[in-house]
């Protein structure tokens, strides 16, 4: 089994095979970064600061270590900026619908 990606926060995962990655999944990234972002960002001021700093460091880290194209982790960074200003406008509301324009079209339980 080899994992093409994975993201872990508030107590569940996301995990994705090669070979799936691309049926049915495409996009799914972007996604999770929204999701974590905007959940990061509804516990108020401090996890949006926290979740700005992760996802800095996690872009450098992708660009300059994992050698990650510029212009995805400006999406990536795009999809960050979109999930901690949605947590940060509507600290009760579903990131799962406010990262919605970033939905793989899969059916996740959570």
């Amino acid at each position: 089994m080899i994992v093409c990606s994975s993201r872990r926060w508030a107590g569940w995962s996301a995990t994705h095979l090669v070979g799936g990655c691309h049926n049915g999944w495409v996009g799914q990234d972007k996604y999770f970064h929204c999701m974590a972002s905007c959940q990061a960002a509804q516990k108020g001021m401090g996890g949006s600061a926290a979740a700005q700093c992760i996802s800095d460091g996690r872009e450098w880290f992708d660009q300059n270590i994992k050698g990650d194209s510029a212009a995805d982790s400006a999406a990536d960074q795009l999809a960050n900026r979109l999930g901690r200003s949605s947590g940060q406008m509507s600290p009760a509301g579903s990131c799962s619908q406010m990262c919605g324009s970033y939905s793989p079209g899969g059916n996740f339980a959570y």
